[in-house]
This record gives structure tokens, sequence and C-alpha cells, in this order.
């Protein structure tokens, strides 16, 4: 059995967007490198929508500025409409448009915007760069942690340190991304991101977050669930789940909102981390 319809269509849409994203800036990255006297390196948020990632809200810089980096501090070059950065850091680099430009790989990309950044900035781009997707997943938190523990000279390194514990791989969403950090900083342990669950007729479901040994599944719930047909299928899908002895938590954008719905969504899940543990004769400690 394939995976859920609305996984599947968030997947594919967030694809399309990502795809076009990735189109778009290395095409002006490929018309800039043209005019250029050298073969540039893309960096910062240049490189990261070349992976098709979107530069988050928090970010200092202007989603459509260009950015070019360089390994050595002599070797720097003004660019007129350009930033131009050094980097300390390991200097790594992909080859594109047949090695007319290049643009630094994903995690010193990631490296580089955490400088540039809130902290859930940078947690959103790494669950984006890590995704599920395999189109657009580039990189895994191996990489990101290799890369971090590697270069102790870069700035913004403090600020990546500071939220590897909290990322997860292969989420779907920044929604889910952030959902997790909230989790885990209130001390509820590291969930599964997209756990699959076995069905006895042979198909599986997939949960957004879960607590496999609770039987917990967590989800968050954006805009498309509210199409009526799509209510149908979440409703048949998760009445299969319970059937199992499954519990799940629907998570919307209103209880990510404010800290005292936040507060609250957590106080939710912990009350039934507790329910499930007590059905299952578990012992937990939350």
């Amino acid at each position: 059995m394939p995976m859920s319809a609305s996984v599947g269509f968030m997947m594919s849409d967030m694809g399309r967007e990502a795809g076009l994203r990735s189109i778009q800036q290395r095409m002006t990255c490929a018309d800039a490198a043209e005019r250029m006297g050298f073969i540039p390196t893309f960096s910062h948020v240049t490189a990261l929508q070349c992976f098709g990632v979107q530069v988050p809200d928090d970010c200092n810089f202007p989603a459509d500025s260009l950015h070019i980096a360089f390994a050595q501090r002599k070797a720097r070059r003004w660019c007129k409409g350009m930033y131009t950065h050094y980097w300390s850091g390991e200097f790594r680099v992909l080859a594109c448009n047949a090695g007319s430009f290049f643009i630094t790989d994903p995690a010193m990309t990631w490296a580089q915007m955490a400088n540039h950044v809130g902290e859930e900035g940078l947690i959103v781009i790494a669950g984006a760069l890590t995704c599920r997707d395999p189109v657009r997943k580039v990189a895994s938190l191996d990489d990101l942690e290799r890369y971090v523990r590697d270069n102790p000279g870069f700035y913004g390194r403090s600020k990546c340190k500071a939220v590897l514990p909290f990322l997860i791989e292969n989420s779907d969403s920044p929604p889910e991304s952030i959902l997790a950090v909230l989790i885990m900083r209130e001390g509820l342990g590291r969930p599964v991101a997209n756990f699959r669950i076995e069905l006895p007729d042979g198909g599986y479901r997939l949960a957004d977050l879960a607590y496999p040994d609770l039987k917990l599944a967590i989800e968050y719930q954006g805009a498309y669930h509210a199409n009526p047909a799509q209510m149908r299928m979440d409703a048949a899908r998760w009445n299969q789940l319970r059937a199992l002895g499954w519990e799940i938590v629907f998570v919307t954008a209103d209880d990510m909102r404010t800290e005292r719905t936040r507060f609250l969504i957590v106080q939710t899940i912990r009350a039934m981390m507790h329910r499930q543990a007590a059905l299952l004769n578990l012992s937990t400690v939350l």
C-alpha cells in the first residue's frame, strides 16, 4: 500500500515549490557568473535556495540577495550588487552548470546561515536539508554534526551546537521540525519523524512524529486537512491505528501560535504519554 494520500499530496506540493525555487536560483547564479571575471562560489541564502530551501522569515539577508564566498581572506573580491564573504571553516563546494560556478555544500551552507537566522530558523533549515523526500534531501544529520565538530572557528558555531541535540531527520515540513524541538525542549524525549506503522493487511501508515514504545502519534494538521475528502481519509487511517492500540494527538498552527498555546499542547502530549504508558504497563518519568 502506498503512503497516505495526505502525506503524498503535501510532499509533492512542497517538492514542486522546492524544485522551482532551485531552478530559478541556479539560473540567476548562471547569469551572474557569466558577468564575472572568475568562477564564483555562491553561498549563504543563495546556496540555500539552490538546494530548493526557502529562506526563513527571521533571516537578516533579503531572500533575493546574491552571496559569494571565498576560502582565503586575501582572495576576497568585491562584486557590484553582491554580498561577499570570507569563510573561516572548511571550504566545501559543489560544481554547477558544467563548472561555470560553484555552490557551498549543504553542511557548510547550514553553518554559514547560523550567524544570520535565529535558532528556530536554523532548525527549519536543517529540517529542510535533511527532509524525508529523497529528491529534496541533500544532507543527513551526521553531515551537519560532523561539520560543526570538525570546524571549531566559524562564526555561529555556538548556535549550531546549541540546536544540534534538538534536530530530527526525515521530517516533512518546517512545522514538524519546530514541533519536535518544542517537545524535546520540554523534556519529553526524542520522537521519531515519519514513523512507519505496519498494518495487519500488509500496508502501513506514517505518523508525523511518534513514540513507538508508547504507541503515541503526534500529527501536525496543516490547512489541507480541512478539505472534506482529506478529512474522510484522515479519519479512516487514524481509526485503523486506534484499533491497533495507538493514540493520536493532533496539533494545529493555533497550538503553536503563542507561549500559552504551546504550553497547553505540550501538557496534552505529556498527559497522553502518561496515559499510554499506564495502558501498556510501561514505566515512564515525565
